[in-house]
């Protein structure tokens, strides 16, 4: 990431950042071989894990004088397992549809101008869709994407709908911003998204968004489909257990919380 030039990012953030990424390791590290594998100055790594080492983010051996992660990580890391707890139990809702429906389940986060897949179920057919969990796709032309912005504040969507956010990925894309603003005003009326092929050629999605405890929309779930498969009949079953299924992983959501 190049970052010199870029006033949106803290570069001593940035620098800290990387030193705690060297302990992904369980090896404990010092303050040399932090310096030559971040390529930052030794007396700036100095610094900083001293002030990680203040705040208990990092913790000293007092015997090899070299460091591990402290405390203040692991009760960071305990929320993050709450996290994993309401996956886990929106899992079960989602194999739920599949089992039902036979048909690819995905839950994914919004992220930006962009979605992150956050786990999924795939259907039993050898037919089917493989996105990654993990990576990123863009939000404004996916179901699930925008079933999470549709119920975002408009300051928020200002900002990611503007024509340099826009990916021309098919033929049936929508490109203009204001028929975006319509499409994102008609999914917060009906509750639901369709993507008829605007993502990818070849496949039909639904988004359903996760509403938290606080009345916002945090994440969604989809049931992706291959358009040869579709059949418009089944549609309205499939959104109707999939708003249940969405009403139920948000309870799932505020248990965690």
């Amino acid at each position: 990431m190049e970052i010199e030039n870029d006033t949106s990012y803290v570069k001593s953030v940035i620098k800290t950042l990387l030193i705690l990424d060297q302990f992904s390791s369980p090896d404990e590290k010092g303050i040399i071989e932090l310096s030559e594998n971040t390529h930052l100055p030794a007396s700036t790594v100095q610094r900083i894990v001293n002030t990680l080492e203040l705040k208990n983010y990092l913790m000293q051996n007092p015997k090899t004088h070299k460091y591990r992660l402290g405390i203040a990580l692991y009760n960071i890391s305990k929320n993050y397992s709450k996290n994993l707890e309401w996956i886990d139990g929106a899992k079960i809702y989602m194999e739920k549809l599949v089992e039902k429906h036979g048909e690819t389940v995905n839950l994914a986060i919004l992220q930006g101008k962009k979605i992150i897949y956050l786990t999924k179920v795939d259907s039993p057919n050898i037919l089917r869709p493989n996105f990654e969990i993990g990576v990123e796709y863009p939000a404004l032309c996916t179901s699930l994407g925008r079933s999470i912005l549709a119920f975002q504040p408009p300051e928020i969507l200002n900002k990611i709908i503007i024509p340099s956010n826009i990916e021309h990925n098919t033929d049936k894309t929508i490109t203009d911003t204001k028929d975006i603003w319509k499409e994102l005003s008609k999914i917060k009326e009906d509750g639901y998204a369709i993507e008829d092929e605007e993502f990818q050629t070849g496949l039909f999605c639904i988004g359903v968004p996760i509403i938290d405890y606080k009345g916002r929309s945090t994440a969604a779930i989809s049931t992706t489909i291959p358009k040869y498969r579709v059949d418009l009949k089944k549609i309205p079953d499939i959104v109707k257990d999939m708003l249940d299924a969405a009403k139920n992983i948000s309870d799932e959501l505020t248990k965690a919380y």
